[in-house]
């Protein structure tokens, strides 16, 4: 089956060698500075509601569903048997994970049988400084 991926990456580790598109999140004021969030990850419900909480966090999200709406179904009628979409912040752990997260949740509700969604999250437990 085909397959859409999203992967959550930092990008103080490097970009995934194999993302056919990287989106860059880091404009998303970074929860790690937030005390009580800096433990958690962006698959916790107090760092995604404060990253919600910036207006541009939907604004993205919107855009970037109508972008993938248009390539994915050319990707994926075409001989390749993936697209890999990486989704970048600073360190890996929080604002990536979570928009990886709220677009695999999108896509998989919404695909209709057409391709498999996998979700990756590469640096999340990497707990090093910014």
């Amino acid at each position: 089956m085909k397959k859409l991926i999203f992967s959550s990456f930092g990008f103080k580790y490097g970009i995934p060698p194999d993302a056919n598109y990287v989106f860059d999140v880091r404009f998303i004021p970074n929860p790690y500075y937030v005390e009580e969030l800096r433990p958690l990850s962006g698959r916790d419900e107090p760092v995604r509601k404060y990253i919600k909480s910036f207006e541009e966090a939907d604004s993205f999200l919107a855009s970037s569903i109508l972008f993938l709406n248009f390539v994915t179904p050319r990707y994926l009628e075409s001989d390749r048997e993936t697209l890999h979409v990486a989704l970048g912040c600073t360190g890996g752990r929080h604002r990536s994970v979570a928009f990886a997260e709220w677009l695999g949740e999108h896509y998989k509700a919404d695909v209709g049988g057409n391709f498999g969604v996998e979700l990756r999250h590469r640096d999340v437990d990497k707990t090093s400084e910014p």
